[in-house]
């Protein structure tokens, strides 16, 4: 059974698609919201210089940084990503009766000598 989806995309002013996505019914909503976040995101992106994925109309800059402190951006972002996802989890965990501490006496074990 096809499902019907959401279409985002955009079209050069005069030249083909340049991207374009689609989302079904299935698609999570926390995948939609890192997709809008991302494409809403000012800050500019890290391409290699003469990356044949950029649009022939991008301004490409060399950037300013060193290849150490890109690195190091780089790294940064997957930690914050980590410790999102890290976060997101717990979050999603709830205890079970197996999980939860006992605070009964009779449930604790007895001291041996």
């Amino acid at each position: 059974m096809a499902h019907r989806g959401e279409r985002a995309g955009t079209r050069h002013p005069r030249g083909p698609r340049l991207w374009h996505a689609v989302f079904s019914s299935r698609t999570p909503v926390h995948l939609i919201d890192a997709f809008v976040a991302a494409l809403a995101d000012p800050a500019p992106l890290q391409r290699g210089m003469y990356e044949r994925t950029a649009h022939h109309s991008v301004v490409q800059e060399p950037s300013p940084l060193t290849p150490q402190q890109i690195v190091a951006a780089h790294t940064r972002r997957l930690d914050a990503i980590r410790a999102q996802a890290r976060a997101a989890r717990r979050q999603q965990q709830t205890p079970t009766a197996a999980q939860a501490p006992a605070t009964s006496p009779a449930a604790r074990p007895t001291a041996r000598r």
